[in-house]
């Protein structure tokens, strides 16, 4: 099996993430909230393929070709591309902290923390600012918001991993 065959792709690791709370809710019976992970997972994920291109060809060829005011305008870009996945990113914890706790699987502790999440989530599209801690490049996009998402994605990574299954092996 090749090096590359075996690499994981932000894209492509959120969708497969969503696709296991699906699958968990569907089984719950909360295949609403299954299917807003997949839609919130699918926008978040293109969200994401086309901020990857645009850093990689301004990594690779723009910036080296001296074009200052493009590079500049590229790497703006990708900040309000930033902002703007947090409306994807909310939905995602949302759909599956309301999925998981309608079917009985977290606690009411969990949920309230899930819940927390989505409001910082939906906070994260505000900010607009042009410097400082609320702008786009600023310490909430770029460390704040993204550990609440990490530490969201592992407590269900760990939920689902003790979520009882409902139906045989395939």
């Amino acid at each position: 099996m090749s090096e590359r065959s075996t690499e994981r792709q932000p894209a492509s690791a959120v969708m497969w993430f969503a696709a296991a709370i699906r699958s968990t809710l569907r089984e719950a019976g909360q295949g609403g909230w299954g299917a807003a992970a997949t839609a919130s997972s699918a926008a978040l994920g293109s969200i994401l393929l086309v901020l990857i291109s645009v850093c990689a060809a301004r990594a690779y060829s723009i910036a080296g070709a001296g074009n200052g005011a493009l590079t500049s305008g590229l790497n703006d870009l990708v900040w309000a591309g930033i902002v703007m996945s947090s409306s994807p990113r909310a939905m995602l914890i949302m759909a599956g902290s309301f999925g998981l706790w309608r079917a009985g699987i977290i606690s009411n502790r969990l949920f309230e923390a899930g819940v927390g999440a989505v409001v910082l989530g939906v906070a994260g599209g505000t900010t607009w600012m042009s410097s400082g801690i609320w702008a786009p490049d600023g310490v909430y996009s770029r460390l704040i918001f993204p550990i609440i998402g990490l530490v969201w994605i592992i407590v269900v990574s760990a939920v689902l991993k003790r979520a009882p299954a409902t139906r045989g092996e395939w």
